[in-house]
């Protein structure tokens, strides 16, 4: 099913996910999918899904099995209704006995969604280079915070990324991408005498710079 176009004057939420399916459980996946499409058609803010559309496969060496890779693209009109459907106990019914055969999938979300709040949030025209600064500003130290606090739980990789992306999504899309917007508002829409604009670019730059060697001194045991 295409993705929708945004309904006038909202920000429609874009969230990527990567399927893993075992060779053996391509049927039962596209079934699964055709599934939960149908299930999500009257939720709350839904507005369209792409896929799933085959990426590749992963080789399974002697005595593994062969993954295929899909990859499938979800549109809500804003984060609420997604994180709503992602947790929803019908969703979860139809997921459990396909994640007790072998299948995964990891998430993220699309950067121009951060994009399309940024600019809600900033009343002049932000070009896109510096929508996309900010929003790595934020999101940069927040996936990292994340990666340490989610280390020591006792589940597997894709449970744990799963969590760790709607985490941050909600972290920054509710708190500091709206937070960054103004803060840097008129940097971002070019407002300000030139030094005032240098001076803020260099802020972002810096802060980034501080993070790395902040994250590079911490020990590795941490992620």
């Amino acid at each position: 099913m295409p993705i929708a176009a945004d309904p006038r004057g909202a920000p429609g939420f874009d969230y990527r996910l990567l399927h893993r399916v075992p060779a053996t459980a391509v049927p039962q996946f596209l079934a699964l999918e055709r599934r939960l499409q149908a299930a999500v058609q009257d939720f709350p803010g839904y507005l369209g899904e792409s896929g799933p559309r085959y990426v590749g496969r992963i080789r399974g060496q002697a005595g593994q099995r062969t993954v295929h890779l899909y990859e499938s693209i979800l549109r809500f009109d804003g984060l609420q209704g997604f994180l709503q459907w992602m947790d929803s106990p019908i969703r979860r019914a139809m997921l459990q006995p396909a994640e007790q055969q072998g299948y995964g999938f990891e998430g993220s979300a699309d950067w121009e969604g951060y994009s399309r709040w940024l600019a809600l949030s900033v009343p002049g025209p932000v070009p896109l280079w510096k929508t996309n600064l900010l929003v790595l500003l934020v999101l940069y130290p927040t996936v990292m915070g994340l990666t340490m606090a989610l280390h020591g739980l006792p589940w597997d990789f894709p449970a744990k990324l799963l969590l760790g992306n709607v985490c941050s999504v909600a972290i920054t899309g509710w708190l500091l991408v709206p937070w960054a917007s103004r803060l840097y508002g008129p940097w971002a829409e070019g407002r300000g005498p030139r030094w005032q604009r240098a001076l803020a670019l260099a802020s972002i730059v810096g802060v980034l710079v501080a993070l790395l060697q902040l994250f590079r001194s911490l020990p590795s045991t941490l992620w």
